[in-house]
């Protein structure tokens, strides 16, 4: 979508038209089938187990929390699929990747039908299709996918060391700061240090402000050296994401590409 704009001309046409190319993409066809189907489907099934052995239902389930990449790997989903998000030594709870909580949160600790409840149906529908159309902007031009996932996420962001669990959000942030890739061989502890420098909490709740990071991290993008890309699958955890970011809270690591 957009192709040959680039990037930050890009941006500024979804500033103007996010809406209506939101509305165009949730509209076309090989999207408005997947997510009819997916209604359909989540009305019948009755487990965590059969979700599991239905690959197109759970694929789009795995998309509406940037997790797609991780359909594979069933024994790590059953658990956060069924952990009780109120218990704090579970799978979930154990780890930095914020997206795990948030499904867990979503699913974990309910008995019945997984899909049972329709406004988690309706949740679903909408973030899977956000996370495509945010891909797909981003096919044409690299870094608006992170872009446009930071301009939606950033703002239910409460403190830093929580930015810094969601390696998109954190990479948006240091790039959009003029931070460089060598940011990332500090330790947690002076990432956070020098983060907290440069951005209050509050600032999160600003979408204005938010907004002019976001495109300064595209403009740095777009700079020979500005290291301030990340490719989408390193952004996103990637088809090894599970092994990089599984990784137990408080463990010191860099969060950034």
């Amino acid at each position: 979508m957009l192709g040959g704009l680039g990037a930050v001309a890009a941006w500024a046409a979804v500033q103007r038209q996010g809406e209506e190319l939101q509305a165009r993409f949730a509209a076309r066809r090989d999207v408005a089938q997947d997510m009819a189907r997916f209604r359909e489907r989540a009305a019948r099934i009755g487990s965590v187990d059969e979700l599991l052995r239905d690959r197109r239902t759970l694929q789009v389930v795995l998309e509406a929390f940037q997790l797609e990449s991780e359909i594979g790997k069933g024994a790590v989903l059953r658990r956060l699929l069924t952990d009780d998000p109120g218990d704090e030594r579970s799978f979930a709870n154990r780890m930095v990747d914020r997206r795990y909580r948030e499904i867990n949160a979503a699913f974990g600790g309910r008995a019945g039908r997984p899909l049972g409840d329709p406004a988690l149906v309706e949740r679903i529908v909408r973030l899977a299709t956000a996370n495509r159309f945010e891909k797909a902007m981003g096919e044409d031009n690299p870094g608006l996918r992170e872009a446009l996932y930071f301009q939606r996420r950033i703002g239910a962001i409460g403190s830093v060391t929580e930015l810094m669990s969601d390696r998109a959000l954190t990479a948006v942030a240091r790039g959009g700061l003029g931070l460089p890739p060598q940011f990332a061989l500090l330790s947690f502890e002076r990432q956070k240090a020098l983060l907290t420098q440069r951005l209050a909490p509050a600032e999160f709740k600003d979408p204005k402000a938010m907004a002019r990071l976001a495109q300064r991290y595209l403009l740095h993008a777009d700079t020979p050296g500005g290291g301030a890309s990340v490719p989408p699958l390193l952004a996103f955890g990637g088809r090894d994401g599970m092994a990089r970011l599984a990784v137990p809270a408080g463990a010191r690591l860099s969060f950034v590409a």
